[in-house]
């Protein structure tokens, strides 16, 4: 909170006057002037941009550190860094910190919880973002951040899981390299949730997690260190083990463990739903979605949790069919098929659509086997076939 704080009061002596919080409807209308903006950019587009001047790309400076604290201090900011770069960019031209704005605003775009439309925006920007630092030379100190937002945020919509983990595997390489350690362990965060997500071989998964506990104990990296105890533990029950020892959040500041809380109950959840308690898993599933309800950048997590909420609540109607069990259901089914229309790779696999799901649902208390062409199911479920 310090960290944004500071960066406030020296934007604000900059000429940027910062709010101390914006209401929704102020943020959709802002959100929406600045779409209509870039909404059909292209990469030639930002070639074609001159260089901001040094006074405006000192702001960018302060705002790259602003947002970067914003996730965790202030989330509800995010989407308002993210437009104010864009627009000064679009009105000033480029500086070496304005791509990372049109990556925030392209996660913003595809949150789970925003309509088609603006999430297809929201990959156009972000592929067009990160063509142009393909093309530009001297872009190696921008690879952690930018692969951060994108391959964590953007691309899973349309680009295999597997591509992600590399990239993301990669970024990391390079941050530590440059001595950006904070923006590494972002990346490797991400890296293993997506690898877990993509059904990479769990033993090496393990060895690679605790690679990185081990690195992020040597940094001091408190958040790290959380994020792969909780990884950690997933795994370890994923392949036959019981409950692995966990990382004490008690370290950690209170606005941190409010962040962290779509990560352990979707994992809470995913644990509980393997070991076969699926009352148990079924209240993680709801509290999960409850929070990424009130998400800024809805995550992946979003989509997959809907998968095994499915397969979970299959299971809780084998005993008794109900109507929240159905529209649970429903929703698991809908959000598979949407997610499926954005990349077959990582969820066709995932959803079938032999018959409408209506009528599966309407035979359950007749057959409830009638389930399992709806949901592909394995003990790789989570991997293309």
């Amino acid at each position: 909170m310090i960290a944004y704080t500071i960066s406030r009061e020296v934007l604000s002596q900059l000429g940027e006057d910062i709010p101390e919080t914006l209401s929704s409807d102020q943020t959709t209308t802002l959100m929406t002037a600045t779409i209509e903006m870039v909404k059909r950019i292209s990469d030639k587009d930002f070639l074609g941009m001159k260089e901001m001047d040094s006074k405006l790309a000192r702001l960018m400076r302060f705002y790259s550190l602003m947002w970067r604290t914003a996730y965790m201090a202030k989330p509800e900011m995010v989407p308002f860094l993210a437009c104010r770069v864009v627009q000064l960019t679009m009105e000033n031209g480029l500086s070496k910190h304005s791509i990372a704005g049109f990556l925030i605003l392209a996660a913003l775009l595809c949150a789970k919880s925003v309509p088609k439309k603006a999430a297809d925006i929201g990959s156009n920007i972000g592929k067009a973002a990160m063509s142009f630092l393909s093309q530009r030379h001297n872009t190696t100190e921008l690879i952690p951040e930018a692969f951060s937002y994108y391959y964590g945020f953007v691309a899973w919509r349309t680009e295999p899981l597997q591509t992600c983990t590399k990239k993301l595997g990669q970024a990391f390489d390079v941050g530590m390299s440059l001595g950006e350690s904070g923006m590494a362990f972002n990346n490797s965060v991400c890296q293993i949730r997506s690898s877990i997500l993509a059904g990479d071989r769990l033993p090496l998964l393990m060895e690679k997690v605790d690679y990185y506990m081990k690195l992020a104990d040597a940094y001091n990296n408190e958040l790290g260190k959380f994020f792969f105890s909780i990884f950690y533990g997933t795994i370890y029950i994923l392949i036959g083990g019981g409950e692995s020892s966990h990382y004490s959040a008690e370290t950690l500041p209170e606005m941190a463990i409010k962040r962290f809380l779509e990560s352990m109950h979707f994992h809470s959840a995913l644990r509980a739903y393997w070991q076969g308690f699926y009352e148990r898993s079924q209240h993680f599933f709801d509290k999960m979605i409850n929070v990424t309800a009130k998400s800024e950048m809805g995550q992946l997590s979003y989509t997959v949790i809907n998968f095994f909420n499915g397969l979970n609540t299959f299971e809780l109607m084998k005993a008794k069919v109900t109507n929240k069990l159905r529209a649970t259901a429903m929703r698991s089914h809908e959000v598979l098929k949407n997610a499926s229309v954005h990349s077959s790779w990582n969820f066709k696999n995932k959803v079938s659509n032999i018959q409408p799901i209506d009528d599966v649902l309407s035979d359950a208390s007749n057959n409830k086997s009638c389930f399992l062409p709806y949901i592909v199911f394995s003990s790789n479920c989570w991997r293309q076939n």
